[in-house]
């Protein structure tokens, strides 16, 4: 399945919402787009919502984007999906290191770390 990244600005919040596959194939697409995303965010949020499929390749840039997030002062958090995206990221305890919740406007507040 082919990848995309979409970034819609909401006010100080930006959603990168990506459809398709996270894996090996699409790893450069989808940090280039977080790394972008990140230049003009207060909130930063990989939305996941129409993931169809996501292996430890994009886990790994999930935690990435985390990273470098938090070196630049901005929150970061994912909107996840249902199915095996849901259980790989339940199981990886990712909702220890950032938010995960169900829709990205959960993230739009203060911080409630």
């Amino acid at each position: 399945m082919s990848f995309e990244a979409r970034a819609q600005q909401q006010g100080g919040m930006t959603v990168v919402a990506f459809t398709g596959d996270l894996d090996i194939a699409s790893e450069g697409d989808a940090t280039a787009a977080l790394a972008s995303a990140l230049e003009f965010a207060d909130v930063l949020v990989a939305d996941l919502r129409e993931l169809a499929f996501l292996d430890s390749t994009g886990v790994r840039v999930l935690i990435s984007a985390d990273l470098l997030a938090r070196e630049r002062g901005v929150r970061f958090g994912v909107a996840r999906a249902d199915g095996m995206v849901r259980r790989l990221l339940d199981v990886t305890h990712l909702d220890q290191r950032f938010p995960v919740v169900d829709d990205p406007a959960e993230l739009a507040g203060p911080a409630a770390a």
